[in-house]
């Protein structure tokens, strides 16, 4: 870092303002934590609202209004008197805070240890990631994570279809690290010599789901109701990608796809099918579990365990990067206890070796 720089940035501090939400109304910020730990602390609305200097009737319309919006009390009060009787969070409440501070402390760390990073500027350390886009919303918590760990490392990753990303490696697209939806892929470059053989690891499972509307009541139960007559579309991915040769290989295995086919809307992956089932353009879609777990506007119509080919993600270090030691530390992370809890966390499954 230059003189210069240590003079204008060394007063510089990071603020982030957080807040939890359901259906688009609020239900935990900065103040409502606040509040919501003094009632738990004082037993009472009107006790937490004074050490806060906030009005009674202000604490009450707030914790109505935190109630509606989570659809389910987080705080239980008893009426009687001037101000009201006790009060208390319930179970649910207690959780609540403790994970939304948990979160708040967490992104507020992740936060400032990204500072340096912009004080350093182009002499910091890049590594370069090209992940299936199913690994979008974990491979975010994992970097943030790592970023904790190692804050002079920057890891950009860039997301897509297993099969697209592949295509881009061979055509000499830059990358470090390759993370695939599927050992296919991986088998496909492995003969190229783009990849270093050695530092191939799996790093999870996956299974699949169908996801239908969240407003509609489907009777679909197991694979075998896919075909009823109130399921007139249904969304699956495209046969070259990772998610499409598993789905197909599970309709076939069960003697399904042949019937499904006329009523198939093929879309780019899993992301893009819960996308049509959620704005209504399908009734139902084969998604990836991790995705049907935090799928928007959807309800998980059935799991399917176990699949004919076992859906494996797996990774590799690009022999041409130019980061390979920090690209192989970074994949050591992934492939770590810590990075297994944190898969198993986002709906994944954990890695079960070949025997």
């Amino acid at each position: 870092m230059t003189n210069d720089q240590a003079s204008w940035s060394s007063d510089w501090t990071v603020g982030v303002r957080i807040w939890a939400e359901r259906h688009g109304r609020a239900i935990l910020g900065k103040g409502r934590l606040q509040l919501l730990e003094g009632i738990e602390r004082w037993r009472s609305i009107s006790g937490a609202a004074r050490q806060m200097g906030m009005s009674y009737r202000r604490a009450w319309l707030l914790v109505q209004s935190i109630n509606e919006a989570a659809g389910e009390p987080l705080v239980e009060a008893a009426t009687g008197g001037t101000h009201g009787g006790g009060a208390r969070l319930t179970p649910r409440g207690q959780i609540a805070v403790a994970v939304f501070r948990a979160l708040q402390e967490q992104v507020h760390q992740t936060a400032s240890s990204l500072l340096p990073r912009l004080i350093e500027g182009p002499t910091s350390i890049s590594v370069h990631v090209a992940a299936a886009v199913s690994l979008e919303e974990v491979l975010g918590q994992l970097l943030a994570d790592y970023a904790l760990e190692q804050p002079a490392i920057r890891v950009r990753a860039i997301f897509g279809a297993s099969n697209e990303l592949a295509e881009h490696l061979l055509a000499g697209a830059p990358a470090d690290l390759f993370l695939a939806a599927g050992e296919e892929e991986l088998d496909r470059l492995a003969p190229t010599g783009i990849l270093d053989a050695e530092s191939r690891r799996v790093l999870a499972e996956n299974c699949l789901a169908a996801i239908g509307p969240a407003d509609r009541s489907l009777s679909v139960r197991r694979p075998a109701d896919l075909v009823k007559p109130d399921v007139a579309r249904i969304a699956m991915a495209e046969p070259a990608c990772p998610l499409g040769r598993y789905t197909r290989a599970f309709l076939e295995d069960l003697r399904l796809y042949s019937s499904l086919l006329p009523r198939a809307v093929h879309v780019d992956n899993s992301r893009a099918v819960v996308a049509a089932v959620h704005a209504g353009q399908v009734d139902a879609g084969l998604v990836y579990g991790s995705d049907a777990v935090a799928a928007q506007g959807c309800r998980i119509l059935f799991r399917a365990r176990r699949t004919p080919v076992p859906i494996r993600y797996a990774a590799a270090v690009i022999r041409r990067g130019q980061q390979p030691e920090q690209a192989r530390a970074l994949l050591g992370y992934l492939t770590s206890p810590a990075a297994a809890r944190r898969f198993r966390q986002c709906g994944f499954l954990p890695h079960r070796a070949r025997r």
